[in-house]
């Protein structure tokens, strides 16, 4: 029954296919059609992002995409790629097509990257292709941060607004890493669709003095980091020095080796959204984290 699917890979550029995918986004995400228009028609999705799709006539029914994501890893670049946007419409369930989505996806990149990574709630469905679940390390450090400035200084970027974004645009691509240890690289595709986040779009601010983007939020007490942009990433306190909240605690859901600090307390990070890898990463048991911006 396969056989009358036709099965297209590649075709972000072609409108006729790709508009075919929103439906699907919309009927297992819950991602609106409009939503997924936005994200295009404002250049966030590019031919970076490529889709390993079945069709049925003019339905896409089965999908999974990968885009390039490199790492950092103990200080040497990884070549590596992300696998997303896994969906297939329930009525063609049951029918492998999955299995042979990813049949093709794995000899692709096995050509190409030494390592995938992918989130899922469903670990079991992915261990057959050689993907494992890696634990997920936060860091703690106690900061007393009394503000110094009555009036933020900062700017909350408003990730729909285009002269926002282009602030952010303009740094991603020479920003430092922000980890030796372990910090992905080149996750544009990731960051711009967290930008729909609700947990994470409200949470960018610009410090033009700085010339530093830093994702973070403040709640009793607890400024929670997630990510900074930036070509050269400031000390830790020149970053504070521009919060205008006071806290006791500061936690890094990433690892903060860049900022040579002290008693830094690891904790393991509980989701449901378990991050998994095929391939043997080079890091002993370190614990690390992936930045919430770089989840997908």
């Amino acid at each position: 029954m396969n056989d009358q699917l036709n099965f297209h890979t590649n075709f972000t550029n072609d409108p006729n296919k790709r508009e075919k995918l929103y439906p699907l986004f919309e009927k297992i995400f819950g991602i609106e059609t409009s939503l997924l228009e936005d994200f295009y028609n404002r250049g966030l999705w590019n031919d970076l992002y490529v889709p390993y799709t079945y069709f049925d006539g003019e339905q896409a029914v089965a999908n999974a995409s990968i885009f390039p994501l490199d790492l950092q890893i103990n200080g040497v670049r990884k070549k590596c790629v992300g696998i997303q946007s896994v969906m297939t419409d329930p009525v063609y369930r049951g029918r492998g097509l999955m299995k042979d989505l990813f049949k093709k996806i794995l000899v692709d990149i096995d050509k190409q990257y030494e390592f995938a990574l992918l989130f899922t709630e469903s670990p079991s469905l992915y261990t057959p292709f050689g993907f494992r679940v890696v634990k997920q390390y936060y860091f703690k450090i106690e900061y007393n941060h009394v503000p110094s400035y009555p009036q933020s200084k900062m700017k909350n970027l408003n990730l729909f607004n285009q002269e926002d974004v282009n602030i952010l645009m303009n740094i991603f691509p020479y920003k430092e890493a922000l980890s030796k240890k372990f910090a992905p690289l080149t996750y544009e595709h990731a960051l711009y669709f967290n930008f729909y986040s609700p947990n994470l779009n409200q949470k960018f601010y610009y410090i033009k003095e700085l010339k530093a983007i830093i994702v973070f939020e403040v709640i009793n007490g607890i400024c929670r980091v997630f990510d900074i942009i930036s070509e050269t990433i400031p000390a830790i306190e020149e970053l504070c020095a521009f919060i205008p909240f006071p806290f006791h605690t500061i936690e890094f859901y990433f690892s903060p080796d860049v900022f040579k600090l002290p008693h830094v307390e690891e904790i393991e990070y509980n989701t449901e959204n378990h991050l998994m890898i095929r391939g043997q990463l080079p890091l002993h048991s370190e614990p690390f984290m992936m930045p919430l911006t770089a989840e997908f």
